[in-house]
Parts: structure tokens; C-alpha cells; sequence
């Protein structure tokens, strides 16, 4: 189980660095492999996308620097992550 997740990892975490939406690989193989519940997985999901974009960030700080919208965009996407998790939550 754990070399699937793996592979499965290294598959998300390619498809979201080329062209986004991991996700869509990540998810189900959590919700087969492992027997978590639905909200769980999606939690597991969110933070190893959490990590690749942050690592990403990180990054792109270091070589390029920080333009000059970037805390606008940060405050509307947290804003967005919020909502998002409210409405898992509800459902």
C-alpha cells in the first residue's frame, strides 16, 4: 500500500507541477487504498498540495523576488481556502 501511495504521490505531485489538478490522481487512490474517510482525505490532499506550491513559492521568491501584488493575491487566496474549507465542512 504504501509503494502505491507513492507512486501515486510522484504522479500527483508531476501533474501538478506541469499542468495542475493532481488531485484528480491523489484522491482516489486515497480513498481506496486506505480506508479514510472523506474528509480526511481531502485534508491529506490539501496539504500535499500545500507543500508543492509552497515549495514552488519559495522558489520563485529566491530567484525572482517578490512582486509587488503578491500580498493582495495571498489575502484573496486565503480568503478563497477559507470558504473552500467552510463549505467541505458543511457538506
Amino acid at each position: 500500500m504504501i509503494v502505491v501511495l507513492l507512486i501515486a504521490s510522484l504522479v500527483a505531485g508531476w501533474i501538478d507541477a506541469v499542468i495542475g489538478g493532481g488531485g484528480l490522481v491523489l484522491i482516489p487512490v486515497l480513498m481506496s487504498t486506505t480506508g479514510m474517510p472523506a474528509a480526511a482525505v481531502l485534508a491529506t490532499n490539501k496539504f500535499a498540495a500545500f507543500t508543492g506550491t509552497s515549495s514552488a513559492a519559495v522558489t520563485m521568491v529566491r530567484k525572482v523576488g517578490v512582486p509587488r501584488c503578491t500580498w493582495g493575491f495571498a489575502l484573496a487566496a486565503l480568503c478563497a481556502s477559507a470558504g473552500g474549507a467552510l463549505a467541505v465542512a458543511l457538506v
